[in-house]
């Protein structure tokens, strides 16, 4: 519930804040992507609390059992291993989700939005969903054992509010030291505008979910210090734009069109 209520505050809250410092201006506050977004993240949040009610109904309990027991340490030290290891795993999963073609033909829903705003991490297929709630069950349910209270929630919590700051719709320059100390630690809208960029091929990188160092370390930073002219993907990975559509992968017009023009180029030189 808690990790819900920080969704919904930190969603409006990126709204808001897009409308008083935006890096691209909009005639209103959602656009249809926006829409799409939205619906697409209510079925999949239906979706994971209708399975919750039938686990809770089917009798299953927790493992009582886990690998490493972190419950006689401080909550603060609890809260801090929770957190780092989220963020680690998270940066690790979304590396695969770029360079494993497989996981790549889900994830490229997400990255489909030619557009970027609060709502844009809601914009996934749910093989994507699946994965990325697969992690706190594995590390909490599995790995670690820590104390019932406030230490999980907020690491999850923090994630969830780094998802919204960085695709936010919200100008991001680097021309405090406030801003910049804040773009050294956190991710930031234009550290993960370059995520987005649909010269993704040249600028793969930028997968960290908040705290960038991950990128730092393993040499896939590719910010620069601007945010990119186009976002999206490229016309031959291109989606159908409606929420069905991204769901089950049908083509969009920039691929058919790329598929055409292919196809005719193919014609002419066998011509």
């Amino acid at each position: 519930m808690e990790t819900t209520i920080a969704q919904a505050v930190v969603l409006v809250l990126g709204l808001l804040a897009a409308r008083i410092w935006p890096r691209e201006a909009r005639n209103g506050i959602l656009t249809q992507e926006s829409w799409i977004n939205l619906l697409n993240g209510g079925v999949l949040f239906a979706g994971r609390q209708a399975l919750l009610l039938a686990l809770v109904y089917a009798g299953l309990e927790p493992l009582e059992w886990r690998l490493l027991d972190l419950t006689a340490l401080p909550a603060f030290v609890q809260f801090l291993v929770a957190f780092l290891t989220l963020d680690f795993a998270r940066y690790w999963l979304h590396y695969a989700d770029h360079r494993v073609p497989l996981l790549w033909s889900f994830h490229r829903v997400h990255h489909s939005a030619e557009s970027l705003d609060a709502t844009t991490g809601f914009r996934m297929h749910v093989v994507d969903f699946v994965q990325l709630a697969a992690i706190p069950l594995l590390l909490f349910g599995v790995l670690f054992r820590v104390s019932p209270g406030w230490p999980l929630p907020a690491a999850l919590i923090i994630g969830i509010v780094a998802d919204s700051i960085e695709h936010s719709n919200v100008r991001f320059t680097l021309d405090t030291p406030f801003k910049r100390l804040w773009f050294r630690v956190f991710n930031t809208p234009l550290f993960h505008s370059w995520h987005h960029t649909r010269d993704g091929q040249l600028h793969d990188g930028n997968y960290a979910n908040a705290l960038p160092v991950w990128d730092r370390l393993f040499g896939t930073d590719v910010t620069r210090e601007v945010p990119p002219e186009l976002y999206g993907v490229e016309d031959k990975q291109a989606l159908d734009a409606s929420w069905l559509g991204l769901q089950l992968l049908r083509p969009g017009p920039r691929q058919l069109r790329w598929r055409a023009s292919g196809a005719a180029s193919e014609q002419s030189k066998a011509g």
